[in-house]
């Protein structure tokens, strides 16, 4: 019993750490609106990219043309037994993480043995960019690590006992996880390339026509609602989505280091000038959050990067090891998938995209170091564990400054938390309709009152356009309803520059003048939101 707890200690210890730091940074920011992209289908059905009808029902099979509605099934069902709001909303997720840590560390177990994986889940755990991604998702990316690793696993497991029940586990994994988003074809393309380069005996032994054929009907089969779509839509998900584009590289080479290096998020999800109504720490858990980050100094990145490249260089130098096929194959396979994000226009411009190369590069590490500390006598298993210890303190102070800047500075952009009480200050009895001026908080405010607020876009033009006389009666009615109320983000805080003075110039033209009835603040008290009507003017 002492020893299977051993054996188990670095995988629970790694999944711990990994699951508390996601606890405590899981209340800070508010809801975003790709965060949510999913929920919309199950408030509005008809908002739905593609979906099938049934007598009265209306199931959805697509929410954007290349990412599907199978995390829309997964809360639709969730959200029958939890209300919703952060917790319901993000706990799974991070639960999702946890899940692909524990793979990541039976898979690299099976392959390189219990230090190599001890090492990676070190590694992963506490990467603070796998720990955001996964834990807001609005990528998403939890469910494509899980069903990725899943099938790798399985697909290892057949390989190893030849049980075809393990093969259908794998392909069913990865056509779900190209459902749930087609980026999945970007791992999968590194390690089927992989595959044929590196282990082509072994895969041809394995594939008889027999076993192919079961393999992709299993696959298509979990992968049906796309397939589906795409032949109603003949080839949409590719033709919208695969265009080359050059001139994107050294952005997203940029984008791939500040995702190495976890500086990525700090301006997209925080303000980070603390001159900006600077929130003192409260309770016990903020005030040392906010403590130990002036203790240590600021640690806005980590020392990740320098490591990368120490540990392929020398994936390279051990090309003699028990272990060096696996090492190229997963260099391979994350060459692969990093090109064809990088080729891919629009692609790779984000961490949510960079981070799909991840468990692989924290595997290689984990092989290379391990392997290096079983060539040095006495002393390499001692110094093995002192580097990975430090390297994963560096990640967890580098996580607590992302946190010790939410509790002082807040969250920023998208990720303001100032919809919550915009949440709370919307309601039916203020009014019967509520018309959103910007891009950021529709779907927050479907999921915080569960679908039950009345919600509308006015019509407004676009930059440079004027409307038509169909449009200018929709938006005439609109204004003119004193039970309508209309929400803006303040000027400042707009996610569309000059949407808020567009939208009054043309209810000016109109005979009409804006009228604020509240402003709303974040956790700060920065004005965020502003809730309006309009009047005829000269009444």
């Amino acid at each position: 019993m002492l020893q299977r707890l051993k054996h188990f200690s670095a995988p629970l210890l790694a999944c711990l750490v990994f699951f508390f730091t996601g606890l405590a940074l899981l209340p800070w920011p508010g809801p975003q609106n790709d965060e949510l992209f999913f929920a919309g289908p199950i408030y509005a059905p008809d908002s739905a990219f593609f979906q099938i009808e049934i007598g009265a029902w209306k199931i959805p099979f697509m929410v954007m043309s290349y990412s599907g509605a199978l995390k829309t099934w997964l809360y639709a069902g969730l959200f029958h037994f939890l209300a919703a709001d952060q917790w319901s909303l993000r706990l799974p997720v991070l639960l999702m993480g946890l899940g692909s840590i524990w793979l990541t560390w039976s898979l690299v177990c099976r392959l390189a043995g219990s230090r190599a994986a001890a090492v990676t889940v070190a590694l992963l755990a506490t990467d603070t960019m796998f720990l955001l991604t996964n834990l807001f998702d609005w990528g998403p990316v939890a469910i494509q690590h899980l069903l990725l690793l899943g099938g790798l696993l399985a697909a290892h497991l057949w390989l190893s006992s030849r049980s075809t029940k393990y093969l259908v586990i794998a392909a069913v994994c990865w056509g779900l996880g190209l459902w749930d988003k087609a980026l999945l074809i970007w791992p999968l393309a590194g390690l089927g390339v992989a595959s044929f380069f590196l282990y082509p005996r072994e895969l041809f032994q394995a594939l008889r026509p027999k076993t192919l054929g079961l393999a992709l009907a299993s696959f298509f089969l979990a992968a049906a609602p796309l397939v589906w779509y795409n032949l109603a839509r003949p080839g949409e998900t590719a033709t919208q989505n695969t265009h080359l584009a050059f001139s994107e590289l050294q952005g997203k080479v940029q984008v791939l280091r500040q995702t190495v290096n976890a500086t990525s998020l700090y301006n997209y999800m925080i303000f980070r000038d603390p001159a900006d109504s600077p929130r003192p720490p409260r309770t016990r858990l903020e005030r040392l959050s906010v403590r130990l980050s002036t203790l240590a100094g600021d640690h806005y990145s980590n020392w990740m990067l320098p490591v990368w490249v120490l540990g392929f260089v020398c994936s390279l130098a051990l090309w003699r090891s028990t272990h060096y096929r696996l090492l190229f194959f997963l260099l391979v396979a994350t060459f692969i998938c990093w090109v064809l994000m990088a080729l891919t226009k629009g692609a790779g411009t984000s961490p949510h995209h960079t981070i799909l190369l991840w468990p692989f590069p924290a595997m290689i590490l984990g092989i290379v170091f391990s392997e290096l500390a079983a060539r040095i006598p006495r002393f390499g298993v001692p110094v093995l564990w002192t580097v990975i210890t430090v390297l994963c303190a560096q990640n967890l102070l580098t996580t607590n400054q992302y946190l010790a800047r939410f509790i002082v500075n807040g969250a920023g952009g998208g990720w303001t938390d100032a919809v919550y009480r915009l949440a709370e200050t919307a309601d039916h009895k203020n009014a019967s309709w509520y018309g959103l001026v910007d891009w950021g908080y529709l779907n927050a405010l479907r999921l915080l009152h569960e679908g039950d607020l009345p919600l509308f876009l006015p019509a407004i033009p676009a930059e440079g356009q004027v409307l038509n006389d169909t449009d200018k009666q929709e938006l005439t009615r609109q204004i003119s309803n004193h039970d309508f109320v209309f929400i803006q983000h303040t000027a400042d805080k707009e996610m569309f520059k000059g949407i808020n003075e567009r939208f009054r110039k043309a209810a000016s033209e109109l005979g009409y003048t804006e009228v604020l009835e509240r402003t709303v603040p974040d956790r700060n008290g920065r004005p965020v939101f502003e809730l309006f009507r309009f009047r005829k003017e000269g009444t």
